[in-house]
């Protein structure tokens, strides 16, 4: 093969993809991809002498055919288009997010997008909800606190039989225990929530459902920009190896722990 011009490759790869493509099975006769890709003789001789010319293509058996070097191009392209539009379909998470989020093409390759959108931004959450209700395992963190919508977390995701294990972090546990301390004691005696805190090192809550299924919203200070669902296996390898980093710093909660905080902040209100 003589050496090839990878700009202008990617240039004819853009341009006449749906002609490679129809080739890449063997053989078509020109007449043939005239009626299948319906277009003008004319057009589809300048799209193979272009294809040709970079060698995506050759003639053979009375026909057109993809080369090897043509059907790895494709592929290649088929994939980097399928990143750009995970990419731009998730642009409203990621504006939202800072520049060194663990958060891209990995997870969001192939994702469902839900943008929150007035008059009512948290309906969104729902995806969330939807997500885990029925599962056998419910795994999360929670860098923000929505305790708004813990209650009905806590609900969908245990209404499986699941324990939901969900890892926060001080900040928010704080949060949720100033809320729904008692009720956090009580799920946490009768075994219906495994509850964890420590650090979190990014700013986007992040589920797993029974190792099928991942998902993440993207928090803002004023509520709930999005929601972005996927099941691939990078994404739930991406999304493991997320919950896997907090879990490690992660310790658990008890009972006699929340008890304790309540204890301090009712002192420390009297003392006042």
């Amino acid at each position: 093969m003589s050496s090839l011009d990878a700009t202008e490759v990617a240039s004819v790869l853009a341009k006449r993809r749906e002609c490679l493509r129809a080739v890449t099975g063997g053989p078509v006769r020109k007449r043939d991809l005239v009626d299948s890709l319906d277009i003008p003789r004319t057009t589809l001789d300048r799209a193979v002498r272009e294809l040709a010319e970079v060698e995506l293509v050759e003639c053979a058996s009375g026909g057109v055919r993809a080369t090897g070097f043509g059907r790895e191009a494709l592929a290649a392209a088929d994939s980097y288009r399928e990143t750009l539009d995970g990419l731009a379909d998730a642009s409203c998470l990621l504006d939202a997010l800072p520049a060194a989020t663990p958060l891209g093409d990995a997870f969001l390759r192939g994702a469902s997008v839900s943008r929150a959108a007035p008059p009512a931004p948290d309906r969104v959450v729902t995806d969330l909800f939807d997500s885990v209700a029925g599962a056998d395992s419910v795994r999360g963190v929670a860098p923000a606190a929505l305790t708004g919508h813990m209650a009905s977390f806590q609900e969908h995701a245990s209404s499986g039989g699941a324990v939901p294990e969900l890892l926060v972090t001080p900040a928010v546990l704080d949060q949720v225990v100033a809320v729904r301390g008692r009720a956090v004691v009580e799920s946490l005696r009768d075994g219906e929530i495994d509850l964890r805190s420590g650090p979190v090192p990014f700013r986007f809550g992040l589920w797993l459902v029974d190792d099928a299924e991942a998902g993440v919203v993207v928090y803002t200070d004023t509520g709930i920009r999005g929601v972005a669902v996927n099941d691939t296996e990078e994404a739930l390898a991406w999304a493991r190896e997320q919950y896997g980093r907090v879990a490690e710093q992660a310790e658990a909660v008890t009972p006699e722990g929340i008890v304790k905080m309540l204890d301090g902040d009712r002192h420390g209100t009297a003392a006042e």
